[in-house]
């Protein structure tokens, strides 16, 4: 899609959950509430990550990891964990758990992309995001082709889109106010409240290559410095689901 060197995708999705109950083995009740019986929602991300991607510009269909939620839903919501688990229930541990559930009951090529699980307590999660991550919305309608029939992407629907622009701390901030001005300008004249299949008509306007081509949008027009502080671009098409474009490495920077 662009002239960039490798670069590697990332997918995050955190609409799973159970309701479950539990309590910490490994600490005196007398001393640590926690080790009482008590109870959680448990909000799940899996998150993938890949150096390609498959048609018509996925990671991986989110649709393809409903699996992960049916087995929460099916063995461990409601339920009390100390009565399922032998090991402490800690959010580290269940995530570890999930993990390897899903190396030995998801898709091979699943598998090969997972990068990692995470559980935080209470029904969103943290979003993961960085620190340094400037923040800027937008609103617009798309549709992808070449998606089995019935997908619900490829009928004309919209997003209340949030990106996320990654830079180097340590560039000054006069630097890294350009570079913010300049992607939310481009965002808010070209891609907000408009369709993004007749805008963007060199790809199919997937979270990741939208990742990706704001990313490269923003190398190119910003001056060979202020370039080298842009680190990834994260491209949120839910309050639960994104995808993130950053390269392995520069050439000519």
């Amino acid at each position: 899609m662009s002239d960039l060197a490798q670069g590697r995708y990332c997918i995050g999705d955190g609409s799973f959950s159970f309701a479950a109950a539990h309590h910490r083995t490994n600490l005196p009740e007398a001393e640590n509430r926690a080790a009482r019986p008590h109870g959680h929602t448990f909000t799940v991300e899996v998150e993938l990550t890949d150096t390609e991607l498959r048609a018509p510009g996925f990671v991986a269909d989110y649709a393809e990891l409903a699996p992960v939620g049916e087995y929460l839903k099916r063995e461990l919501d409601h339920r009390d964990l100390n009565a399922l688990f032998t090991f402490d229930t800690t959010t580290d541990a269940l995530a570890q758990h999930i993990t390897a559930w899903f190396l030995a009951n998801m898709p091979p090529e699943r598998g090969k992309q997972l990068h990692g699980v995470h559980i935080d307590l209470g029904a969103t999660t943290r979003a993961h995001q960085h620190a340094e991550d400037e923040s800027f919305t937008f609103e617009a309608a798309h549709h992808l082709e070449g998606l089995p029939d019935g997908h619900k992407c490829g009928r004309l629907h919209g997003h209340s889109y949030r990106v996320d622009l990654r830079l180097d701390q340590q560039a000054s901030p006069r630097r890294r106010a350009r570079i913010r001005a300049l992607l939310a300008e481009y965002l808010d004249r070209h891609l907000d409240h408009r369709d993004l299949n007749a805008v963007l008509v060199e790809f199919q306007p997937t979270s990741e290559l939208l990742a990706e081509h704001m990313y490269a949008w923003t190398l190119d027009r910003a001056s060979a410095r202020d370039a080298a502080a842009v680190q990834a671009v994260r491209v949120w098409e839910s309050p639960r689901r994104w995808a993130e474009f950053t390269q392995h490495e520069r050439s000519g920077r």
